[in-house]
């Protein structure tokens, strides 16, 4: 008969109490504006928002937040219930699909079925919360029509919003849907004063 050592036994109790023992994970999402749509009229222009470029640090399921200094704190349990990049993608379209009646947004990539009159494109290079839930969104874009004459020249961008409950990842989406509905609305505003056209 083989006898086990102490020891060997007490490892393997400790390694199954460690897996029960494992943190939950809550997902959490961001949100568009209160959407109103509005029905298309054949011959609205159609804009195809993206490709935006992201952060690698948004490449990732977990949500992150900044530390002191340069630290980057990603934390396990906090995670998107979507990929990062395709919800900013989403949100911002439909956001500007809401905003711009007069127009059809839909996010990159777009279906090669759609004839497109409009693209918007640019990068985000900064999108995350401090430790006191200040949300900063950096981006740089531009606009310009499929034969590549400029609607809205090269710009650079930035929104803050303030998480109601600094810490709490609920608070810190809301606070960063907030920061995308400004962008949003920065965007609509533009391109309007940029004088795109209804095609025939």
């Amino acid at each position: 008969m083989i006898r086990k050592s102490p020891y060997v036994v007490m490892l393997a109790v400790l390694m199954f109490a460690g897996c029960g023992t494992s943190p939950p994970v809550h997902y959490y999402g961001l949100d568009t504006i209160d959407i109103v749509y509005t029905q298309d009229t054949e011959g609205s222009p159609v804009l195809v928002l993206g490709p935006f470029r992201m952060p690698e640090y948004l490449n990732r399921s977990q949500m992150v937040t900044r530390g002191s200094g340069a630290e980057m704190i990603v934390n396990d349990g906090t995670r998107w219930a979507e990929p990062l990049d395709d919800s900013i993608h989403r949100i911002l379209a439909s956001n500007l699909d809401s905003l711009l009646e007069s127009m059809i947004v839909v996010a990159y990539p777009a279906t090669t079925l759609l004839e497109v009159d409009y693209r918007l494109v640019g990068r985000i290079d900064r999108f995350s919360s401090g430790q006191d839930g200040q949300i900063i969104l950096e981006t740089q874009w531009g606009a310009a029509d499929i034969e590549g004459g400029m609607l809205v020249a090269p710009r650079r961008s930035r929104y803050e919003s303030q998480a109601a409950v600094p810490g709490d990842p609920g608070s810190i989406a809301l606070a960063m849907s907030d920061a995308l509905a400004q962008f949003s609305r920065d965007i609509a505003s533009e391109l309007e004063s940029g004088g795109f056209e209804q095609t025939d």
